[in-house]
């Protein structure tokens, strides 16, 4: 972009200096060649401008959504039975974030740029949220191989170590609740589900009716997997929060946005 200022200037500089010389109507035609040649350099000024921008508000945005954009990137890519990672999933995420995050929020000229650009604007956010996942190692004790109790007692854990009063229900009378967790006055229930495929209905159903019954003040699923879409229009009905269980750590701040 540099460059192309400085080749912008010696134009308008040679053209100023064409005009000043008194060579009559051949001194215009040599400046307006020079200026003409200086439009395409106006151009790529002016997108090299536009994609410096849209950069900046892509990372400033991707900031802001760094918690959900964690969340889904955890819940959507899954390994195939081969224990290849899946990048399907997430790689659809991206582009909805694109369409529904960053193009409200950016210029004409900056959506011609993504336009232009959208694969590396896709692997821009992608990088900073592998970036971001590295610096925030899994969770201590999780392992795919655990039993389900097991997974309730780990979530517990996770709350605990988060400052919260956490503990496991009984099996055969948990209404719905696997743990019950209690932190400044504020209540959760939390149903904890260690699947190999997406959490459906029944346990956001379950989750709210929990709520009621515990007169929480939230009702939460967790999962290491991902939600079917019609458990995540239901949880959007009912006000049940879907998390992964990597998102345990910083429930605090999760509330927070809720409230």
């Amino acid at each position: 972009m540099v460059s192309l200022v400085v080749l912008l200037g010696l134009l308008a500089g040679a053209a100023a200096i064409v005009l000043r010389q008194p060579h009559g109507p051949a001194s215009w035609v040599v400046a307006g060649l020079l200026l003409l040649a200086a439009i395409p350099a106006l151009r790529l000024t002016g997108r090299a401008a536009a994609r410096y921008t849209l950069r900046r508000q892509v990372i400033a945005l991707t900031q802001q959504h760094l918690t959900p954009l964690l969340r889904r990137r955890a819940q959507l890519v899954t390994p195939d039975p081969y224990g290849k990672p899946q990048f399907g999933r997430w790689e659809k995420e991206i582009d909805y974030f694109i369409r529904q995050h960053v193009e409200p929020s950016i210029t004409r000229a900056e959506r011609k740029a993504l336009t232009r650009h959208h694969d590396r604007i896709a692997a821009l956010i992608a990088d900073r949220v592998e970036a971001a996942l590295e610096a925030r190692p899994a969770p201590h004790g999780f392992s795919d191989a655990m039993t389900p109790s097991a997974y309730e007692a780990f979530c517990a854990d996770q709350l605990r170590l988060a400052g919260w009063t956490a503990r496991t229900t009984l099996q055969s009378r948990d209404q719905g609740v696997d743990v019950i967790a209690e932190k400044d006055r504020v209540r959760i229930v939390l149903q904890c589900k260690l699947y190999t495929r997406p959490v459906g209905n029944k346990s956001v159903q379950e989750a709210a009716a929990a709520r009621a019954h515990e007169d929480a003040d939230f009702a939460i699923v967790v999962s290491n997997n991902r939600f079917t879409p019609a458990a995540e229009q239901l949880a959007a009905t009912n006000g049940v929060l879907l998390l992964h269980h990597r998102d345990l750590p910083g429930i605090d701040a999760v509330l927070a946005s809720r409230q």
